[in-house]
C-alpha cells in the first residue's frame, strides 16, 4: 500500500538528487546521546552537519549500517561549559525493513504488480533521516532472510514499511518477527495489519459503528450468484493496496459488466474479489497520529478535473496522469459538519481496527452527507515526495521529518523504549482538537452494513 507513485500534486518537490547514488558500507559504532527531554523533536528540525558523510545504503548484508548524524557541535558546547567529557552510551540500532520496487519492465505479471512497494529513493530518504535521528540504521529485504538477519543484528528497534510477499496476511510477517524475537517496531501489530488487507474482515469490523457500503466478496465466479446489490457497483481485488487492480472500468452498470470484470480480476491477480456499492460523492483520504490520544493530522479532498463526481474513480490511470486528472484540496473542500464527520469516522475506524502510531483511512462521502468507509491503510506510503499522508500533513503545516520523527517517537513510547520524561510535556497533554458534537452522530439510525 506504499508509494502511491503519482499522487503528489504538482507543486511537490523533486527527489533528492544525493539519494540515488550507488548503495555502498558505513558503519557507527557511537552517538552521542540528546539532552534529556530534547532529544526527537529538537533533531526532527536540524540539518545534517556539513561533516556528515554522504547517505549510503548497503541492501544486502545486515552488518552494514548508515549513521548521517553529527553530534560535534553539542559535544563541543558541552565540553565548554562542563569542562567534562561527553557522556557516551550504547548506539541506537534500527532495521529500515522494506520491500524494495524492482525494475516492473522485465517481469511478469500485471503492470501494477510491484505497485505496493517503496522505491529505492523512497528508502534512502527515511534511512536518512533515521540516521540523523541518532540511529545506526541498516535497510534489510522482507523476504526469507529477514528472519535470520533480525536475530543477529541486535536491533533496539524495527522501523517497519514492508509490504510483505504472499497472500492476505503478508503484512503481518514483520510484526509478528519483532513480537517473537521482543524487537519494538513502528506501526500496528500483526493482527491489525492482516486484518486491514482483507476488506471484508476491515468492513465487517467497523461496519456496526462507521457506515461502509453494502458489499460481497466473490471468491469464485459461482458466488456472484449471491449478488443482490444495487448497481452501480465497484469491484476490486479484497487484499491488495495501492490501487492495484482499481482501472477506470472499476465501476460496473450492470451484471454483464460485472460478471466480465470480476472474471479478469481472479484470473489475473489470484485473488478474491470484493464488490460493494459504489458511493458517487467526493473521496476524502484522512491521516491519523497516535496512540492513546489518536489524532486527525489533516484530510486530502481528491477532486477529478474530468468528468464528474459522481463517476469518479481513483484509479491507477489517474494516479499517473494525476497532473491532468486530479487537483488535491487540503483540506476538504467541504462542509463544516460534514468534516467533523469524517474526522469522527476516521478516528472511530481507528481505534476500531486497533491500529497503532500511524495509518491513513479512505472515505467516500454519500448524497446523504454521511462519509463512508473504504478501507484503511496502517502501512501508509512514507516517501517525501508522494505519499498521500505525507503530502496532507505538509500541508497542515507539518514536514516529513517530523511526521517521521512523530512515528517513532509513538512507537518507542508505546512499546517502553522511551522514557515518559523524554517526551515533552506539551505534546504528552495534548488533547485532540475534535470535539464529537451530538448533533453531530455517525448514525442517524441504527448502523448496518450500508
Amino acid at each position: 500500500m506504499n508509494d502511491s507513485m503519482n499522487s503528489k500534486p504538482p507543486s511537490a518537490p523533486a527527489v533528492w538528487p544525493e539519494l540515488g547514488a550507488a548503495p555502498q558500507t558505513a558503519t557507527v559504532e557511537e552517538a552521542e546521546e540528546p539532552p534529556s527531554g530534547r532529544g526527537l523533536r529538537k533533531s526532527a528540525r536540524s540539518k545534517t552537519s556539513p561533516k556528515t558523510s554522504a547517505l549510503q545504503l548497503d541492501w544486502t548484508r545486515p552488518t552494514a549500517t548508515i549513521q548521517a548524524f553529527d553530534p560535534s557541535a553539542r559535544r563541543k558546547k558541552s565540553t565548554q561549559d562542563t569542562g567534562e567529557l561527553p557522556r557516551k552510551r550504547k548506539t541506537r540500532r534500527l532495521a529500515l525493513v522494506c520491500n524494495v520496487k524492482p525494475d516492473a519492465s522485465s517481469m511478469p505479471g500485471p503492470v501494477d504488480e510491484y505497485e505496493e512497494y517503496d522505491s529505492p529513493q523512497t528508502v534512502a530518504a527515511l534511512a536518512g533521516l533515521l540516521g540523523r535521528e541518532g540511529y545506526v540504521v541498516t535497510v534489510l529485504e522482507a523476504d526469507r532472510s529477514l528472519p535470520r538477519k533480525l536475530a543477529a543484528g541486535s536491533f533496539d528497534m524495527v522501523f517497519n514499511i514492508a509490504e510483505g510477499k504472499g497472500g492476505r496476511c503478508r503484512e503481518a510477517h514483520v510484526p509478528a518477527l519483532c513480537e517473537m524475537l521482543g524487537i519494538a517496531y513502528t506501526g500496528s501489530d500483526p493482527l491489525t495489519l492482516a486484518a486491514t488487507l482483507d476488506k471484508d474482515v476491515a468492513k465487517r469490523l467497523v461496519c456496526r459503528e462507521v457506515h461502509t457500503p453494502a458489499w460481497l466478496t466473490v471468491r469464485k465466479i459461482e458466488d456472484l450468484r449471491a449478488f443482490d446489490l444495487a448497481f452501480p457497483v465497484f469491484a476490486k481485488p479484497l487484499d491488495e493496496g495501492s490501487s492495484k487492480g482499481i482501472r477506470d472500468n472499476s465501476r460496473c452498470k450492470d451484471f454483464a459488466e460485472l460478471e466480465a470484470l470480476v472474471s479478469e480480476l481472479l484470473e489475473l491477480y489470484g485473488r478474491p474479489v470484493l464488490v460493494e456499492e459504489f458511493i458517487g460523492g467526493p473521496e476524502v483520504t484522512v491521516g491519523v497520529v497516535g496512540n492513546r490520544d489518536p489524532e486527525v493530522i489533516g484530510m486530502m479532498h481528491v477532486v477529478p478535473t474530468q468528468g464528474t463526481v459522481e463517476d469518479f474513480i481513483y484509479s491507477l490511470e489517474a494516479k499517473r496522469d494525476y497532473e491532468n486528472r486530479v487537483r488535491y484540496a487540503i483540506p476538504p473542500e467541504l462542509p463544516d459538519a460534514t468534516c467533523r464527520r469524517i474526522e469522527a469516522a476516521a478516528l472511530k475506524c481507528f481505534q476500531l481496527l486497533g491500529c497503532h502510531d500511524v495509518a491513513r483511512i479512505d472515505f467516500r462521502i454519500g448524497p446523504d452527507g454521511h462519509p463512508y468507509f473504504i478501507e484503511a491503510n496502517p502501512l501508509p506510503g512514507l516517501s517525501p515526495t508522494s505519499g498521500d499522508i505525507v503530502l496532507t500533513a505538509k500541508a497542515m503545516g507539518i514536514p516529513w521529518e517530523t511526521l517521521i520523527a512523530r512515528i517513532v517517537r509513538e512507537a518507542e513510547f508505546r512499546q517502553g523504549v522511551l522514557r515518559p520524561t523524554l517526551v515533552p510535556k506539551a505534546e504528552a497533554k495534548r488533547k485532540n482538537h475534535l470535539q464529537l458534537a451530538p448533533t453531530l452522530p455517525l448514525f442517524d439510525a441504527a448502523p448496518g452494513q450500508g
